[in-house]
């Protein structure tokens, strides 16, 4: 009789969603994948978390070549782990067959991040069995080794940016991997090269159409292709002035990267590179104190 209701609970909990026993006709498999996603993200915002792995199960079963199943995979973990009575040994099953099916997905680094958890809430006091320790140190220093290389890997990409004089690019680049991962980035390479995007930073396109269309609302037209002789006039000076402020805030931008390099690292060749730099740009006494 508890299988039968069982499988009665089962069955209108499906029917709720329009489910059913059905399988999901192929046409209709990225729609319906988006749909049980979203609603199983719904049901979890609600704490149903019951509910939300019916759901995913579901999309699991007869779903699993969608985009959305990755997605699922690491919900079911999450099902688990932030429920009001988390059970971490189940949510440490299902972030660990996350991995298995996705070793190097972009939200890997979260599934190992929350193995890791479930390993330490896991952990015995010291005269007990620690097997769960020694495993929630090796997932530990697998993520510092991920995080470290996901680091390396942006920084090279930022140096050579600034080496192909795509320096818009280079800043964006190397001022989202001091604040992503300020713990594990080489911050005198990163200082540095970040001082050369700024120092040599013009404007971009970007910010080119952007005052065009500022300028165009501030004239309340639609664009600027009929401006008259006077209009013209003083947009070119309008632009010029707005351009020689951005530039000048590049260049003090770039001197105060140089000078955390020379304040913080003084004994390092990037130091002493940035202090060369700061001279050239104008900030006298710098070189010769790191020298003396």
């Amino acid at each position: 009789m508890k299988r039968i209701l069982t499988a009665l609970t089962l069955l209108a909990a499906l029917a709720g969603l329009g489910l059913g026993c059905r399988k999901p006709k192929a046409m209709d498999k990225g729609v319906q994948a988006s749909e049980l996603l979203a609603t199983a993200d719904k049901q979890m915002k609600q704490g149903k978390f019951n509910e939300a792995r019916l759901t995913l199960r579901h999309l699991e079963q007869y779903l699993p070549g969608s985009p959305e199943f990755p997605k699922a995979k690491l919900m079911l973990g999450d099902s688990f782990f932030f429920q009001t009575s988390p059970s971490y040994p189940e949510a440490e099953v299902e972030y660990a067959s996350f991995l298995n099916y996705f070793p190097r997905h972009e939200l890997r680094d979260y599934a190992l991040y929350h193995r890791a958890l479930c390993h330490f809430s896991s952990i015995e006091s010291a005269e007990r069995d620690q097997a769960e320790t020694r495993k929630a140190g090796e997932t530990r220093a697998k993520i510092l080794q991920c995080w470290r290389r996901i680091a390396e890997h942006e920084l090279i990409v930022g140096v050579f940016y600034v080496n192909t004089y795509f320096y818009p690019g280079a800043e964006h680049r190397l001022k989202a991997l001091l604040e992503t991962y300020p713990d594990y980035v080489d911050r005198e390479r990163a200082y540095f090269y970040l001082g050369e995007a700024m120092r040599q930073r013009l404007l971009a396109d970007e910010e080119l159409s952007q005052f065009n269309k500022d300028y165009a609302v501030k004239l309340q037209k639609p664009d600027l292709k009929d401006l008259n002789k006077e209009q013209l006039t003083q947009y070119g000076k309008d632009f010029e002035a707005f351009s020689k402020e951005k530039i000048s805030g590049y260049r003090a931008e770039a001197k105060s990267y140089y000078q955390k390099l020379v304040e913080s690292y003084p004994g390092s060749e990037w130091a002493r590179r940035a202090a060369d730099r700061l001279v050239t740009m104008g900030t006298s006494g710098v070189k010769e104190e790191l020298d003396s």
